[in-house]
C-alpha cells in the first residue's frame, strides 16, 4: 500500500476465525467430515482417500454403518485426517501484471508468469504498479495489491481433495481473499500477518500490513480476530485493528462507497486526474485501475491524503476505477466502481503557429505544429465555430507546417490537429487554439494623393488616415523602391521630403497597420524632377565675348 494512507500500531498475536476452527497443530485429532454422495461405498472410498485400503473397517466401526455396501446418500461420514493420504498442494498463478517476481526458499528471483505452479516454499512479491491473482487448491482467489510480498508456508490436501489446508504469509503490502468461494467443506486456509494469524473460510475480506500495523476488514461473512487473549466478531460491512499488547478494538463500520457521478468518463490527454468526491469521515483514499471488473488485475494503484488520484499512462481503452475511502483508523471502506476511457494515442502534436489568441493579417497564413513521434501524418480542421461543426478546411498534412489553398474568412477562428499513426488510426484532437484573422491595410485611394515640388522639397497632401493606421512612404530610384533614397512614416497626410537632384524617380505611399506595423500594398506612382538650368557654366562661355 502507499505510504499516504493512515499507519496503526503493529497488532501481534492476533487471529482471525471464520466460521469453524482451524486444523489442529497435530492433525492426529483431527476429524474430516464427509458427506456421502449416490454410489459411495465405504471400501470405495477407502480405496480413493485412505492410507490403507482396510481401514474401511475402522470408518464402519467408528460411524456404526451397518452395511459398507449399503450408506444413505447425504449422511455425514467422521474420517480421521490420520487415516488419510496426504499430498502437497500447489498454488496457481492466475494472472500477473507488471513487475512480479517468485522464488523457490532462498532461491534466485524469476519472472511471474500466468499458469505458473508454485509449491510451499515459495516467495511471490509484486512491483510497483504491479499485482497478481493466486488460486489455491480449494480455488480460494486471493488478489496481492502493487508492492506486496506474499511467502506460501503450507499449501497440503488430504485424501484425494477431501480436504485442503493452505497457510500463506503476508509479509508486507495488501491481499483480498475469496476463500472457498464454492463453499467446500473441510477447507482450511490461514494467512499470518508479523503481527496477526488470520483463519478463515467461505469469506471475503482484506488483510493489510505495513510491517508495524495490521487490519482486517470483512466484506462478506463473518470474522473473529483475537489479540491480547481477547477475541471480538467483525461482521460483514465492518473492520477492526489490533494494536500491540492490546486486544481488538472494537468493530467499527466501514465507509460506504462514495459517489462517482462526477468524475470524468473520458480522457484523450495524460496524465489521468480523478478529484476525490466529498465522503464524511474519509481522511484517505485509495484508487486502484483495471481492465475488467472482477478486478483480476491490478494496472494502476494510487493513493492521495486529499487529492487528486493522478495516474501517469494508460493505452487506449476501457477500464474501471475502483475508489475507497479510509477512516482514520486506516480501515478502507467499501468499493465504489467507475467506468472510463482512454482514447488519447497517438498523441496530439503541438501548436506552434498561429498561437492561442494570435493574430494573423494574411488571408493564408502558415499553420505549424511540433512533430509527434511514431505517426505517418497529420489531420487538421479549420473552423469560425469553436465545436468545428462545418470545418472550412479539413485537410491532411505529412510534414509540420500547411497553408490553406484558399482564403480565410476575416474575423475569430479555431484550429486544431490530430496525429495518424502507421496503421492509418487517428488519435484525439488536441486543444482548439482560437486566433483571428484581420487582413492588412488597404491601398491608399490615388485620387487623393497630391504631389508638389518645390525649390527645396517634395511636398505631400494625402489627407488624414483611417483610425488604427499611418502613412508609409518610399522615395526610390527603383520602380520596385529598392534602395530607398527616404523613407518617412506619418501620422497625418501632410508629408514634406527633401528634393531630390535632377532625374526620374518613384514614389510608394500605403497604409500601415499602427498596432503591430503591417503593411497595406503601396501605390508607386513616377516622379520626374528637372535639373537645375547651369548658369555658372554658361557665364564661364561667354566671358570671352564680354
Amino acid at each position: 500500500m502507499n505510504a499516504t494512507l493512515p499507519r496503526l500500531p503493529v497488532a501481534l498475536a492476533t487471529s482471525l476465525a471464520c466460521l469453524f476452527a482451524p486444523l489442529p497443530a497435530s492433525a492426529a485429532d483431527a476429524v474430516v467430515h464427509y458427506t456421502i454422495q449416490r454410489g459411495d461405498t465405504l471400501i470405495h472410498l477407502a480405496q480413493r482417500h485412505l492410507l490403507r485400503e482396510g481401514d474401511w473397517v475402522r470408518l464402519q466401526r467408528d460411524n456404526a454403518i451397518a452395511d459398507p455396501r449399503r450408506l444413505r446418500p447425504g449422511s455425514r461420514l467422521r474420517v480421521p485426517v490420520r487415516l488419510l493420504r496426504q499430498a502437497p498442494a500447489a498454488l496457481t498463478v492466475e494472472a500477473v501484471h507488471g513487475p512480479v517476481l517468485w522464488r523457490a526458499g532462498e532461491g534466485e528471483w524469476a519472472p511471474a508468469k500466468g499458469g505458473d505452479r508454485l509449491d510451499a516454499g515459495a516467495t511471490v512479491k509484486t512491483g510497483a504498479d504491479a499485482s497478481a491473482l493466486l488460486r489455491l487448491a480449494d480455488d480460494t482467489r486471493i488478489l496481492i495489491s502493487p508492492e506486496s510480498a506474499v511467502v506460501l508456508d503450507g499449501l497440503r490436501q488430504y485424501g484425494t481433495g477431501m480436504m485442503v489446508y493452505s497457510r500463506l504469509r503476508l509479509d508486507q503490502g495488501q491481499a483480498e481473499i475469496d476463500a472457498n468461494p464454492g463453499q467446500r467443506p473441510n477447507v482450511n486456509l490461514r494467512i499470518d500477518t508479523p503481527g496477526a494469524q488470520t483463519v478463515v473460510r467461505g469469506t471475503r475480506f482484506r488483510v493489510g500490513t505495513d510491517g508495524a500495523a495490521t487490519r482486517e476488514e470483512t466484506l462478506q461473512g463473518a470474522v473473529t480476530v483475537t489479540a491480547g487473549g481477547r477475541g471480538v466478531s467483525v461482521e460483514q460491512g465492518k473492520g477492526t485493528v489490533a494494536r500491540t499488547g492490546e486486544p481488538p478494538m472494537p468493530p467499527t463500520a466501514l465507509l460506504p462507497a462514495a459517489d462517482t457521478a462526477g468524475l470524468p468518463t473520458r480522457f484523450e490527454r495524460l496524465p489521468m486526474r480523478f478529484p476525490v468526491p466529498q465522503l464524511q469521515d474519509a481522511e484517505a483514499w485509495l484508487g486502484q485501475i483495471s481492465p475488467d471488473e472482477d478486478f483480476r488485475r491490478i494496472l494502476l494503484e494510487r493513493s492521495t491524503a486529499k487529492g487528486p488520484l493522478v495516474f501517469a499512462d494508460l493505452p487506449n481503452g476501457d477500464y474501471v476505477l475502483r475508489l475507497r475511502g479510509a477512516d482514520r483508523f486506516g480501515l478502507q471502506g467499501h468499493d465504489a466502481l467507475h467506468r472510463f476511457t482512454v482514447f488519447a494515442r497517438p498523441f496530439a502534436p503541438g501548436i506552434n503557429a498561429p498561437g492561442d489568441g494570435g493574430t494573423v493579417r494574411t488571408a493564408r497564413p502558415r499553420f505549424e505544429w511540433t512533430h509527434a513521434v511514431d505517426v505517418s501524418g497529420y489531420r487538421l480542421q479549420v473552423a469560425e465555430r469553436e465545436d468545428f461543426a462545418a470545418p472550412l478546411h479539413d485537410a491532411g498534412a505529412g510534414g509540420t507546417e500547411w497553408t490553406p489553398a484558399a482564403d480565410l474568412p476575416a474575423g475569430r477562428l479555431y484550429w486544431r490537429i490530430a496525429s495518424i499513426d502507421g496503421s492509418g488510426r487517428q488519435g484525439p484532437w488536441s486543444t482548439a487554439a482560437a486566433f483571428t484573422y484581420k487582413p492588412g491595410p488597404g491601398p491608399v485611394d490615388a485620387g487623393r494623393i497630391s504631389t508638389q515640388l518645390r525649390d527645396d522639397a517634395l511636398q505631400l497632401e494625402l489627407g488624414p488616415p483611417p483610425a488604427e493606421l499611418r502613412y508609409a512612404v518610399v522615395l526610390s530610384g527603383r520602380p520596385d523602391l529598392g534602395e530607398p533614397l527616404a523613407e518617412v512614416r506619418a501620422d497625418d497626410g501632410s508629408i514634406r521630403l527633401p528634393r531630390p537632384e535632377g532625374g526620374t524617380y518613384y514614389l510608394g505611399i500605403g497604409f500601415e497597420d499602427i498596432a503591430d506595423g503591417t503593411p497595406g500594398p503601396k501605390s508607386v506612382s513616377k516622379i520626374d524632377v528637372p535639373h537645375p538650368f547651369p548658369w555658372p557654366a554658361l557665364l564661364i562661355l561667354l566671358l570671352p565675348l564680354l
